[in-house]
């Protein structure tokens, strides 16, 4: 598990990493000016890739302090889902703030959906329903950051830089 863990988190901020250098020299190269919607992108790439990795390292810190896996699963897993349901409200609050029609609106709705399906799988791995106990569903929600920040950084990139609302 350990080694799934240590690999997402390499993926997640070497992506993280990566992907803003790519960015920022893309962007540099156009008229220099973000859109919003860029900027929303933007740092929910770069967020997402650094809480995977982050997420990714906290079970070998706890468990190098002597946290025993009955309990450092299930107090992971309450955190991954705290940060999930926290970080969702505020990026709503952000989208909102964004010229309507400035997304992919199928896109979005696939992400909205995807945080809600890995939020209900970690809720129900604490109460043991449909999830063994178990890292299981702790490692299925830092894998989402992360493809999350992929794919992310995918729509970021193959964005239209200059035409303002265009099909994001």
């Amino acid at each position: 598990m350990e080694e799934r863990l240590t690999v997402l988190a390499e993926i997640s901020v070497g992506l993280a990493g990566f992907s803003s250098v790519v960015v920022t020299f893309r962007r540099r190269t156009s008229s220099g000016a973000w859109k919003p919607e860029d900027v929303f992108r933007f740092r929910i790439m770069l967020e997402a890739g650094l809480f995977a990795g982050l997420f990714a390292l906290l079970p070998a810190a706890f468990l190098g302090l002597g946290v025993a896996p009955p309990v450092l699963w299930p107090s992971l897993t309450a955190l991954l889902l705290a940060h999930l349901a926290f970080d969702l409200a505020r990026k709503v609050r952000q989208f909102r703030r964004l010229p309507s029609g400035s997304l992919n609106r199928k896109l979005t709705i696939f992400s909205v959906s995807m945080i809600l399906v890995v939020s209900t799988i970690l809720g129900a791995s604490l109460i043991g329903r449909w999830t063994p106990a178990g890292p299981g569903a702790y490692l299925f929600g830092v894998t989402w950051l992360t493809v999350y920040s992929g794919i992310t950084f995918y729509r970021l990139i193959t964005a239209p830089i200059e035409a303002a609302g265009a099909d994001a």
